[in-house]
């Protein structure tokens, strides 16, 4: 008998696993609508949908289950940019392509740096959609990794440019977009005018050449975060956007 209840239990626990996260894109979606006009028999399901029907390992690999009530979205972390990064720091150190030993060497150990560094990043930072404003949050995990998030806090540092908090409101938003591409995503651009104009500078660098239209504060950061989920997320929550995407100019 006590060998049944087990199993029941087992059961029970297995079927709960598979349920969608209340944070999760799917009841997002359904939020105050009739599910049986939305669900249908053999409709297809969207990427949205897929990435909603969590199974008991999702949490390893994917973004966390957020507890906190003013948090709509996070989005999923993107090592593409510091595993290239390290690739050709290894192909430089290894295959010498310019014959010569100093600046191959050079520009390998440069590259190993800044990925690893981009890699530090991608681990501990977070792209979060807040109910009102876009944030860039530090997970609380004491070691970093694969493993899930065990919770997110506001970023110890402020904005290294401005000294200003790393939250941008939405209705701030005068332009984003993805730079080379929205297909090939190394580095995530937007800009807003929350920033008080006397702290402003032309370009997060300080470059006054940079942005000539005098319309906000520029802000850049690697694509450390998933951009397709940023798009969708930008979109979804009204941040304003001038022009195409990069790279679906001609579609």
């Amino acid at each position: 008998m006590k060998f049944w209840l087990i199993i029941a239990l087992a059961i029970a626990n297995t079927v709960g696993a598979f349920q969608s996260s209340s944070k999760s894109p799917l009841a997002h979606k359904f939020k105050n609508k009739d599910v049986s006009q939305d669900v249908r028999p053999g409709a297809p399901l969207t990427r949205a949908d897929m990435v909603a029907i969590r199974n008991p390992f999702w949490n390893t690999f994917g973004s966390p289950k957020t507890p906190e009530a003013n948090i709509d979205y996070v989005v999923d972390r993107d090592y593409s940019v510091a595993l290239t990064l390290i690739l050709v720091g290894i192909w430089l150190t290894m295959f010498h392509p310019s014959d010569s030993l100093f600046i191959d060497g050079l520009g390998g150990a440069f590259h190993l740096w800044f990925g690893s560094f981009i890699g530090m990043q991608t681990m501990k930072t977070r792209a979060v959609f807040n109910k009102d404003s876009f944030e860039l949050m530090t997970v609380t995990n004491k070691v970093l990794g694969l493993q899930r998030d065990k919770g997110l806090k506001t970023k110890e540092y402020q904005n290294y440019v401005l000294g200003t908090n790393n939250e941008w409101r939405y209705d701030s938003f005068v332009n984003w977009d993805f730079f080379p591409s929205i297909q090939l995503p190394i580095l995530v651009y937007f800009k807003e005018t929350q920033t008080p104009k006397n702290m402003q500078t032309k370009g997060s660098l300080g470059a006054k050449l940079m942005d000539r239209r005098d319309n906000g504060q520029m802000h850049w950061f690697p694509a450390y975060a998933n951009a397709r989920q940023l798009r969708e997320q930008f979109e979804a929550h009204g941040c304003k956007k001038i022009g195409p995407v990069h790279g679906e100019e001609f579609m």
